[in-house]
C-alpha cells in the first residue's frame, strides 16, 4: 500500500474548487489525482479507503460528476467513476448519494449519446453498488434509468463486461419491488433471458471491438444474470414471462452449475418461479427435482438449501393431495388442470407470502400408495422446516463488483 496515496479528502479539496475556473484548466491535475486514487484503491481486498470506516465527502465528486464540461472527456469521465464506485462501496457513502447524483450516473454514463463502453460499464457498478440502499433505487427510477440498463443487457455489440455491469445493476435495483415493476414493464426478463441463453451456448462475447471478455468476466455475468432472474421472479407477472420465455431450462442448468453463487440463485429462481402451475409441470419434465435433490445432498451454505427445498415444496407438494398432482402423464402429456395456459401461482416463495395449495389436483387417479406418500411426506417436512427458518427472504443480495 502507498501511503503516500492520494485520499478521499484529497479528492475532495480538489474537486470542490469550482470557483477556480473551467474543468479544462484543472484537468490534468484532476486526472492524475483521481488516478492515483483509483490505483490505490480498486482492489477492494487491499483498498485503504474501504478499511477506513469514516464518511466520505461526496460533495467534491458530486461537482465533477455534474460538470457539463464533463461528457465531453470520457477519460476523466471513466477516473470520476471508478472513483464514485470505490466509495459507494461503504453504506454510509451510499446513503448520502441522493437524487441529484444518482440522476448525474445515469445522464453521464447510460443515457449519453457519448458514454464509451467502458464509461457505460463503471457507471452500472455505481448504480449495482447505490441501488443496495432503497432511496437510491428510487432515485435510479424517478431519472429514467432502467430501460438503458436493460437496453445494454440485450446488446450484443456491447462487451461481456458492459453488459454483466447491466445485470448487476439489474439485480441490484430488483431488491425491490418498485425496481422489480420497472423492470418486467420494460421487456426487462426478456432481455435477461436473452443474455443468459447467450451464456448457456458459450456465446455472448459481442461484437464490439472493445470486447475483452474472458471466463471470468463469463462467469461473472451468468452470476448476475441469474441473480436478477431470482430477484424479479419476485414479481407475479414477471414467473410467466419467464416461462413463456423458455426460461425454465436454463433455471435448471444453473441449478447444476459448480459456481456456488450461480446454483443459489437458481435454487430461489425455481422456488419463486415453480409457484405458477404451469411452470411446474415445466419443472418436473425437465427434471428440475433431480437437480434440486443433488443441491441439497451437495451441501453448501443454508440459503442454497432453504432455497432447494422450497423448490421442491412447490414442485412435489401437490402430490400429497393424491399422489400425483397433475403431474405429466406416461404419455407425456400435462394433466388437464394444469395445462400451459393454467398461470394460477401458489406454494411458497422465497419469502413471498403465496399460499400452498390444499386442492386436489382432479386427476381422477387413486393416491399414491402408504409407503410413498410416507417417503414423499418426510421429504417436504423438511423442506418446510427448512424454508420456514429462510422465511422473510426471497431476493439475491447483490454482489458488489469488486473488481
Amino acid at each position: 500500500m502507498d501511503v503516500l496515496a492520494a485520499t478521499s479528502a484529497d479528492v475532495h479539496a480538489l474537486l470542490s474548487q469550482r470557483a477556480s475556473g473551467p474543468l479544462s484548466g484543472r484537468r490534468e491535475k484532476t486526472a492524475r489525482l483521481l488516478r492515483e486514487f483509483v490505483d490505490a484503491n480498486e482492489d477492494a481486498r487491499a483498498s485503504p479507503n474501504l478499511r477506513d470506516e469514516r464518511v466520505d465527502e461526496l460533495g467534491g465528486i458530486t461537482a465533477l460528476m455534474t460538470d457539463t464540461d464533463l461528457p465531453g472527456d470520457q477519460d476523466l469521465a471513466l477516473l470520476a467513476l471508478k472513483t464514485l464506485k470505490i466509495l459507494s462501496r461503504k453504506e454510509d457513502n451510499r446513503r448520502g448519494f441522493g437524487r441529484e447524483l444518482c440522476r448525474a450516473v445515469v445522464r453521464l454514463a447510460l443515457t449519453h449519446p457519448r458514454a464509451s463502453h467502458a464509461v457505460t460499464a463503471e457507471g452500472a457498478n455505481v448504480v449495482l453498488n447505490a441501488c443496495y440502499e432503497k432511496e437510491n433505487v428510487e432515485y435510479v427510477l424517478q431519472c429514467g434509468g432502467v430501460e438503458p440498463l436493460v437496453r445494454v443487457v440485450k446488446d450484443t455489440g456491447c462487451s461481456m463486461r458492459c453488459r454483466s455491469a447491466a445485470a448487476g445493476a439489474v439485480q441490484s435495483v430488483c431488491f425491490q419491488a418498485a425496481g422489480r415493476c420497472v423492470v418486467r414493464d420494460c421487456d426487462g426478463v426478456a432481455a435477461l433471458l436473452v443474455l443468459l441463453k447467450e451464456l448457456d451456448r458459450g456465446e455472448g462475447r459481442g461484437n464490439s471491438k472493445d470486447s475483452t471478455d474472458t471466463s471470468e468476466e463469463r462467469a461473472r455475468a451468468k452470476a448476475r444474470v441469474v441473480g436478477a432472474v431470482h430477484n424479479v421472479s419476485g414479481d407475479d407477472d414477471a414467473i410467466r414471462l419467464i416461462r413463456v420465455g423458455d426460461g425454465v431450462p436454463h433455471l435448471i442448468r444453473a441449478l447444476n452449475s459448480e459456481d456456488d453463487c450461480v446454483a443459489c440463485s437458481a435454487a430461489g429462481a425455481t422456488q419463486n418461479v415453480s409457484r405458477e402451475r404451469a411452470s411446474r409441470v415445466l419443472f418436473r419434465r425437465g427434471g428440475a427435482v433431480e437437480s434440486l435433490a443433488r443441491l441439497l445432498g451437495r451441501g453448501g451454505d443454508s440459503a442454497t438449501q432453504a432455497r432447494a427445498a422450497g423448490a421442491l415444496l412447490n414442485i412435489l407438494g401437490p402430490e400429497l393431495d393424491d399422489g400425483h398432482g397433475g403431474a405429466v402423464s406416461k404419455e407425456g402429456e400435462v394433466n388437464e388442470d394444469e395445462k400451459e395456459n393454467d398461470t394460477g401461482s401458489e406454494g411458497t416463495g422465497t419469502g413471498s407470502s403465496a399460499r400452498r395449495s390444499g386442492r386436489s389436483s382432479g386427476s381422477g387417479r387413486p393416491p399414491a400408495d402408504g409407503s410413498e406418500r410416507r417417503a414423499l411426506g418426510k421429504l417436504l417436512s423438511s423442506a418446510i422446516a427448512l424454508t420456514a427458518v429462510w422465511d422473510g427472504l426471497f431476493e439475491t443480495e447483490p454482489a458488489f463488483d469488486f473488481t
